[in-house]
Formats: C-alpha cells, structure tokens, sequence
C-alpha cells in the first residue's frame, strides 16, 4: 500500500515522476499480488485536471503494466482526488457504508483514470476497504473532523464526538479547507529559496510531535465514532510513516483496547521536513505498508537508499 503520491502538483513534489523512484516502485511490485493506492493519488484539488491528469497518466500506466492482468490494483481516493468520487458519494447518501465499491465510469475523472490501468485488474473503493479479515484501510482525511481547527496537522485538542457515519463525514471531503489550514505550510519554491536546510529537522520533529499527541488519537477516535472492529487499520494522509522501529507503539494504540494504526507515508518531497535529510526522516519520501505472510501490516521504506537528488532537482 501506498499513497499520497499527489501526481500533478507542481513544483517537483511527487518523486514519482523522477525515474529512479519510480523503478524502485515498479522492482517492489514484483513481490506483491496486489497494490493498493490509498488516497491522493493524483492532485485534483490544488491543481485542475486538466494539467494533473497528463502527468498521471504515464505513471499509472506503468504501474499497470508492472502489475499486468494477473494481479490487482486497488484505488481509494482520498480529499485530494475526491473529486473521482464525489458525486458518487453524494449520490450514495445515508447507504454510504466504512466500504463501497465504486463503478470504474463513477466520474470522467475516473473513467480516465481507470482506462490507463486497463492493463491490470481495477477495483476502486471508498471511503475504505477490507483488505483482509481484521485489516481496514482509508485515506484517513476523515480524521479532521476530530480536530480543533480542521488541520491535517492537528493543531489543537481533539474535538469530542459520538458514533457517526460516513455519511454524515463527507462534508470533510467535499468543502475546502480555509486558506490559512490547508495541506502544506509554505509554498515549496519559496521555502527551497529562502529557509535554511538546518531548520528541517527542528520543522520535522515539531511537527512528529503534533502527529503523535492529536493526530493519532483522531483517527483512533475516528475508528472508533465510525465502529470499525480490526486488529489494524492502514490510513494515510497526514505523509508520516509508521510505526517504525524507534516509535513508541502507545501512541499507534491509544490508552485502551483498539487497533494498531499503521500509516503508509507518502512519495512527497517537501523540502521543510526532509531538506539536505535522509531516510531517518519519518516524512523521507517513498513510505509504505506491506502485508507479510503472518497477515500483519508493517512500515516498510521503499526509497530509503535513494538520495536527495534523486527524489527532486535541489541546489
């Protein structure tokens, strides 16, 4: 599994479309029977389809042709690319349920989508899918509802709420944020030209500490108001991977008894949290959740021994 790729978005932000990621991808392939894209996938929402698309496109169907016809994708979309969804998930209403299949002709966008990866076996879900007995995975965007403000990055406590649905969820999805909250804390070739690359680590570890102490309790709190019984539960959305082996695992559990979080990361290059960095770095690009042989999801790295300049052009 992997997600918040944001193919697309300018700037040189997805590594995927930098060929040394991007083979590194399509070599992890060959051991798995199937890919999950879990959310974000292509930029939809900062950028209009019309320029995203096109970048998407080459990516994709080398994704598919790497998986071919006797393997499986599978696509959840996220509040980046929800817009392949929406109408479909208005439409669905109240029946909107923690797993929906969604036709492939759902929205143009995704018809287009979906006819690049022709070349292997399609399935697209939403708001999550059941991966196997005990392990549900969602983009994870829902969880902003559970914090004060809206903020990916959890600024404040948790907003305290009963069960709720999808339903009553979408509303995250479908209205953007205000300005001053949105995904990204400063433009990227602004912070390449102006922030020093020593500020990276304190930006990173401050904003680690605001994952661990609101963020993951919201999606836990998510999980739960939504009645989610698994053993584990693969989100993305908020870019940090884990847990990885220096992880304190408390705070991928919660206080009581409940699933274990696992997060994929995401194939971003942001250069506040990783500049002049390394694969040390819990935002590093090129997170993942592999699925053993013992059904346990795992953070694994897929790019931690690709370099810097390989993720992006940097001076």
């Amino acid at each position: 599994m992997i997600s918040d790729i944001h193919l697309g978005q300018g700037g040189g932000i997805s590594v995927l479309t930098r060929p040394r990621p991007l083979a590194a991808l399509l070599a992890a392939l060959d051991s798995y029977d199937r890919l999950v894209l879990l959310g974000d996938t292509v930029e939809l929402k900062e950028v209009h389809a019309e320029r995203s698309l096109p970048i998407a496109r080459p990516v994709l169907e080398a994704i598919a042709e790497r998986l071919g016809p006797d393997r499986r994708l599978v696509l959840v979309p996220g509040n980046h690319d929800h817009l392949l969804v929406r109408h479909w998930a208005r439409a669905a209403g109240g029946a909107l349920g923690r797993e929906g299949t969604v036709p492939l002709d759902a929205s143009p966008w995704l018809k287009q989508v979906a006819s690049w990866l022709s070349a292997t076996q399609v399935e697209v879900h939403y708001p999550g899918v059941w991966l196997a007995d005990g392990i549900w995975a969602t983009h994870g965007h829902y969880l902003n509802h559970y914090l004060r403000p809206v903020s990916t990055y959890g600024l404040r406590q948790l907003r305290r709420a009963g069960p709720t649905t999808p339903a009553a969820l979408e509303y995250v999805a479908a209205h953007p944020k205000p300005p001053h909250l949105r995904d990204g804390l400063l433009p990227d070739r602004w912070i390449d030209r102006h922030l020093p690359s020593a500020l990276a680590p304190a930006v990173s570890s401050l904003l680690d500490r605001q994952v661990r102490r609101h963020v993951l309790p919201a999606m836990l709190a998510l999980v739960s108001a939504l009645g989610v019984e698994a053993d584990h539960v693969v989100f993305g959305h908020v870019h940090r991977r884990g847990p990885r082996e220096r992880d304190e695992e408390r705070f991928w559990t919660g206080a009581g008894p409940g699933p274990l979080l696992v997060n994929t990361g995401s194939w971003r290059y942001e250069p506040l949290l990783v500049r002049r960095g390394d694969a040390r770095s819990p935002y590093w690009p090129g997170g993942a959740v592999s699925i053993g042989e013992d059904g346990v999801p795992r953070s694994v790295g897929l790019l931690d021994a690709v370099s810097e300049r390989d993720l992006v052009a940097v001076g």
